[in-house]
């Protein structure tokens, strides 16, 4: 769709707001929802792009993501009705499509996936050991998301990049005197399942 390649590159090429400005804006166009879509898009794609690039640690791989997150709100708009809330729609779009692609990466072998990390961290010249340790850390926790429920992988990312409770809700479709506790029992299913997986490697 060549309306949302121009959204992206006109948004992607601009000076990008702070994350408070960013959230901000993206509150104020989901309560209006979506009468106009270009202006719905440019306030929620920084945000959507940041949060799938901090889910699947690869900037191409989040755009990508992100536009077909937008490109399957725009072609079902038609269907919501007055009681959905496009935002968050949208970032319950944009958190499936990571997470299948964390899945799918996660498929591949274990010395693939090894070869790559080491590939990548050869080529980076500063602080060799620093650069291995985060590609490490993240690529735990990437693994980890991956392994969780989805509704508590989906929680932890989006309240990680600091949406709301009624954001959060509105995202998981649940009440919102539920996340406190849908939140403590995703931090909880997140640590068992990391201890499992690498405990004995601390």
């Amino acid at each position: 769709m060549a309306a949302f390649q121009n959204l992206k590159s006109s948004q992607m090429s601009g000076d990008q707001p702070g994350d408070s400005e960013v959230n901000a804006r993206a509150r104020a166009t989901s309560q209006r929802g979506l009468e106009n879509f270009e202006v719905f898009f440019e306030a929620h794609w920084p945000r959507i792009l940041s949060i799938l690039d901090r889910l699947v640690g690869d900037a191409d791989e989040a755009e990508d993501l992100a536009l077909e997150a937008f490109e399957k709100l725009y072609e079902t708009r038609e269907r919501l009705g007055a009681e959905d809330n496009p935002g968050g729609w949208l970032y319950r779009a944009a958190m499936n499509l990571g997470l299948n692609a964390l899945r799918s990466r996660y498929r591949r072998t274990w010395y693939e996936r090894l070869a790559g990390r080491y590939a990548l961290e050869q080529a980076t010249p500063l602080d060799p050991t620093s650069a291995a340790e985060a590609s490490e850390e993240r690529r735990q926790v990437q693994w980890v998301l991956a392994e969780l429920k989805p509704r508590s992988a989906r929680l932890l990312v989006l309240h990680s990049a600091g949406l709301s409770y009624q954001e959060l809700a509105d995202a998981l479709q649940v009440g919102v005197s539920s996340i406190g506790s849908l939140l403590n029992r995703a931090e909880k299913e997140f640590e068992k399942k990391y201890r499992n997986i690498y405990g004995n490697r601390e």
